[in-house]
């Protein structure tokens, strides 16, 4: 299929599919972050239109989500890059969802994946049911009468000698709807966001790249958009260690509010064309460091994957050979179990004490609360109220009973153990309190704290 010479033909296809920009903004538009772990896939809705950009890794992932969701057609249907983590599950929506225009960066690629996708793509366009375009710098796609895309990046000759190429290729999505942008950067990096920052200009959501990557959000980039909501599609304790600890400290210092998938689950951001409004499927996770010289094997079988036996040989690996140097030397303690053991190391530290310090970026909201009301012009989020959030140290026994998973009984062994051992130097020490266990500890870390 000459998918070049096709463009000509879709152009006008296109206007007629997504109407004309109109003046007075009488629809919502929607954008949702589907929680598909270490992944992308995003979904935006507005009036009877739907765009689905990338579709997850694994094959049933994003088809069955969209199911659930009533949904059975896609008027534009975008893979970002041939990445099997944004085009793994794209086969099954092809072949399973009934999508007017497909489109790709053009750029083809050699993996199975790959090739099985544009197979499934071809056979639809043969057969009249959908129409396949190439993404390139320039066109505007108006969606519905009240929004329309910009797509800012591929030019036709690719970049070539980044980091990666595959990543720098991505398909670049200026979303805008009135006077709400949205960035949409796929996996670009550093070379491709400075080719687009100063057309893409100040947008108030930015849909992170690359999960976060340390090599992508460039203090150049940041400094133009200025976002004040970052979207961030990962999965948890994932071993690219997404999101890098650069990228959230240059989006913290400039005062962008951070969601992520890993921490809170699904993440929706309303736009009514004036302001935007973000709800998260779940509170935020408090996700707290294990020191692997000091844990329990108890402790080791609460992080995810991480069973009975596994447990065991990482304390009997640490008792025969003394503590570890680094967290990697754990990979040490069951070399079979090895990509296993690599996605809980993000969770383990060799410092402190057995609790040492929050995953989540230093000064993150915790998840907005639903239907939260919106702030005109600077779209800030609406977070918990700090009586939520209850100092284990000072609280007495009403306000301890109120936290997840706590009664009469367990705040009065609490207070009475404080009392007699001092102040609690971490929320997990209070599993150090009978009748307190694991299960009671990880319901109520999201509204604790020892300060």
């Amino acid at each position: 299929m000459n998918r070049m010479g096709i463009l000509t033909k879709v152009a006008a296809f296109l206007v007629a599919l997504f109407g004309f920009a109109g003046i007075c903004l009488a629809e919502n538009l929607t954008l949702t972050v589907l929680d598909v772990g270490q992944a992308d896939s995003i979904l935006i809705e507005t009036g009877a239109k739907r765009v689905l950009i990338d579709a997850g890794e694994k094959p049933d992932d994003v088809i069955s989500q969209l199911r659930e969701k009533g949904i059975s057609n896609i008027d534009l249907l975008i893979g970002t890059h041939p990445h099997a983590d944004h085009i793994g599950g794209m086969q099954n929506v092809v072949e399973n969802i009934d999508v007017k225009v497909y489109m790709d960066n053009g750029f083809p690629h050699t993996s199975a994946t790959y090739t099985k996708l544009m197979e499934a793509v071809e056979a639809k366009v043969s057969s009249g049911r959908t129409r396949y375009m190439t993404a390139r710098r320039g066109q505007r796609l108006n969606f519905g009468p009240e929004a329309h895309f910009e797509v800012l990046f591929p030019e036709d000759k690719p970049l070539e000698g980044t980091r990666s190429d595959l990543n720098s290729n991505s398909i670049i999505l200026k979303l805008v709807h009135g006077d709400v942008c949205f960035a949409l950067m796929g996996d670009a990096e550093e070379d491709t966001e400075r080719a687009v920052m100063n057309q893409m200009g100040q947008c108030q959501v930015l849909k992170v790249s690359h999960h976060g990557s340390r090599h992508s959000s460039v203090a150049p980039f940041l400094d133009i958009v200025r976002p004040k909501i970052a979207l961030i599609s990962d999965g948890l304790a994932n071993k690219h260690g997404h999101p890098g600890q650069e990228t959230l400290d240059r989006l913290a210092a400039h005062g962008t509010e951070v969601y992520r998938t890993d921490l809170m689950g699904e993440l929706k951001v309303v736009s009514d064309g004036h302001n935007v409004r973000v709800t998260t499927a779940h509170p935020a996770i408090a996700i707290q460091k294990l020191n692997v010289n000091l844990v329990t094997a108890k402790e080791l079988e609460a992080l995810p994957g991480i069973g009975t036996k596994t447990a065991n040989a990482i304390i009997a690996y640490r008792e025969a050979n003394g503590n570890y140097a680094t967290v990697e030397d754990v990979l040490k303690a069951s070399p079979k179990q090895k990509s296993r053991l690599e996605k809980v190391l993000p969770f383990l530290t060799t410092e402190g004490t057995n609790t040492s310090g929050i995953v989540a970026p230093a000064g993150q909201a915790p998840a907005p609360v639903q239907n939260a009301a919106p702030v005109a012009q600077q779209p800030a989020v609406q977070t918990a109220p700090s009586s939520a959030i209850v100092n284990i140290n000072t609280a007495d026994e009403t306000a301890l009973m109120r936290m997840p998973g706590m009664n009469q009984t367990r705040a009065q062994k609490a207070i009475e153990f404080r009392q007699a051992n001092g102040p609690f130097k971490t929320c997990r020490d209070l599993m150090l309190v009978k009748g307190i266990g694991v299960k009671t500890v990880e319901k109520l870390l999201p509204v604790c704290t020892v300060e």
